[in-house]
């Protein structure tokens, strides 16, 4: 159900991603030159071996999540939904400052391609997961620090919801892992 509460979570959500994103973008200014050569060199390497990638989130996300979730029933939780958050904003526009340094335009081109490829899906379904978790912790101190009444059966459909996210993070990172690769190869055009 789409309310104006999910709205502004989503907003709330949003704003940490692009504010990981654009401290990501500038992180590179701010390391010595000897770690950004050394960073444009790796991400020179990874270009040069694009052809053996092998994409694969799924020990990560299959550690990652549930410990969200299991910390969320703990309070614990939201915390780390939002550091994460940040983390994977931040790392996403570090990765695309780094194909920009070492290929220009074209590598902007291509980091955007595989940011798309590889962590769109699963943004969009850890914001529902995200959105969740976070009204799961906000019923669960209601109900249990203070005392309010509250439905219990809406704790159990957010958890069906966050379970479901998680079923389709999986599989699309079982995807990503047999047939992603060969997505992110049809653009290695772009860099090499």
């Amino acid at each position: 159900m789409w309310t104006s509460t999910n709205k502004k979570i989503w907003t709330f959500l949003s704003i940490i991603v692009i504010l990981g994103f654009i401290l990501g973008i500038f992180y590179l200014t701010f390391l010595t030159k000897a770690n950004q050569e050394l960073i444009s060199s790796s991400i020179s390497n990874f270009l040069q071996s694009i052809d053996n990638l092998k994409i694969n989130f799924l020990l990560s996300h299959f550690l990652v999540i549930p410990a969200l979730i299991i910390t969320s029933f703990l309070g614990i939780g939201v915390f780390l939904v939002i550091i994460y958050l940040f983390y994977l904003g931040f790392l996403m526009g570090f990765v695309l400052s780094n194909f920009v340094i070492v290929a220009g335009f074209k590598g902007f081109l291509f980091g955007l391609i595989y940011l798309v490829i590889t962590r769109l899906v699963f943004i969009f379904f850890f914001g529902i997961v995200a959105i969740s978790l976070l009204k799961i912790t906000y019923y669960l101190i209601n109900l249990l620090i203070k005392k309010k009444r509250q439905n219990k059966e809406i704790i159990f459909i957010l958890l069906k919801r966050v379970l479901l996210a998680f079923l389709i993070i999986m599989l699309n990172d079982l995807f990503l892992y047999f047939l992603g690769d060969n997505l992110v190869k049809i653009f290695k055009f772009l860099v090499i």
